[in-house]
Order: C-alpha cells, then structure tokens, then sequence
C-alpha cells in the first residue's frame, strides 16, 4: 500500500481574542509533535505545544507552565493549561503538578499509565491490548505499528481524536486520581480541546475520511 500523503490545510490566523490551549508536554518529540497538528487549525484557539529543554522532571515541566502564563499574557479565566504526562518515569513523584494545579483554576493534568502510546492506541481501537506486561512502556511502543500500519504517523492520525476520546473513555480505569495501567486521561483534554475546533475537523475528516490504517 503507498504511504499516504501528509495533510495539507489553510491554517487560520487566531483572532485577538482566541483562546490559548498550552499543553507542557513530559516528552520532547511524540507529544509536541502529536498537538502541532491542531495548531492553526481553527482561528478560535491557539494550541501552543510546549517542552522542556532541561529535562521532564516535574518540577522542571511547573517552570516551564509559569513561564509560558507570562510570556504569552495568559488569562486563568479564559486560558487553558494542560500538562501531559507518562506514569512511568515519575510515579513517586507526579503529586508535585497535581499540588500546583490546584493552585492554578485553568492547569490541569492528563497523565497516561504508562505512556502516551496508549492515547495513540485508541485512536484506532476500543479495546485494550493483551500485552505480556500493560503496565510497562516498552511493550506499547512496538505493538503501535501492529494495529496502525506503518505505526502513529502525527501529520494526519491525530484527525481521529474523537474517537480516541470515546476510546479512552470507555476503556478508563483509575486507583484514585492514578489511571490504571492502560488507561489515559488525555480523553478530558479531548473533550474540552474537541469543541474549539470542531468545525474545522469536520471539514478535515471529509476531505480525508479515513486517516488510520488497522493492521
């Protein structure tokens, strides 16, 4: 099968008054790469995918979300921050964000147990995967490329969003505010991000109806 083109679209200018959607990504390539595509999508929200440059400890990802507030000239009424985060790495010590976000009205959190692989699984199915261990990052990451041919491509697999959010939902469990292993909270961020840009996702699903290819 030829590998399908990459999406191309009219990015919109954001108006004055668009809403600002930051997301303070732990990972440095996937996940910035995952939000960029919805960046400019519509005129009505700037999505604004972040990183940090010295590391994805939890302290260093709250730097990063307080500097972009003051750089960007965020307002906590209208704004909106997310941090996305894996539970692997920092299990003992993912309180810290939690503590600063209800210190912050618009901060939330959408942590992924064990990985982000696993919000990218549900964008192509509902089920969980029979892994030999759920719970541990290095099995997601090589069976992605076993349910989407050629593995999670960002330049036009983020189209299924909403069925990843419907995915996610449905499949969630959690152990307090902890998902479970195979579970995500990113489907939250899906359902606030998915009105901002509804209209404009429409247009794009219709004119490419079937982005992601089950293997």
């Amino acid at each position: 099968m030829p590998k399908p083109t990459k999406f191309t679209y009219e990015k919109k200018a954001p108006f004055r008054d668009a809403f600002l959607f930051i997301i303070v990504c732990e990972g440095t390539n996937r996940e910035p790469d995952y939000f960029r595509f919805f960046d400019g999508m519509s005129s009505r929200v700037k999505v604004v995918p972040l990183q940090s440059v010295g590391g994805s400890a939890p302290n260093q990802l709250v730097g990063v979300a307080l500097a972009a507030e003051q750089e960007l000239s965020v307002d906590p009424a209208v704004d909106r921050l997310w941090f996305v985060i894996d539970t692997d790495r920092w299990r003992n010590h993912l309180h810290t964000i939690r503590q600063q976000c209800a210190q912050h009205p618009n901060w939330q959190v959408a942590q992924s147990n064990p990985c982000f692989e696993v919000w990218l699984y549900f964008h192509a199915k509902a089920q969980l995967p029979v892994l030999a261990n759920i719970g541990q990052c290095n099995n997601w990451k090589p069976h992605l490329p076993t349910v989407i041919q050629g593995g999670f491509n960002p330049d036009f697999h983020p189209i299924a969003i909403e069925t990843a959010t419907v995915n996610a939902k449905a499949a969630y469990q959690a152990t307090g505010y902890f998902p479970d292993a195979g579970s995500t909270q990113l489907w939250e961020l899906g359902e606030e991000l998915i009105p901002l840009i509804k209209k404009e996702l429409d247009v794009l699903k219709h004119r490419f109806p079937a982005p992601v290819v089950i293997g």
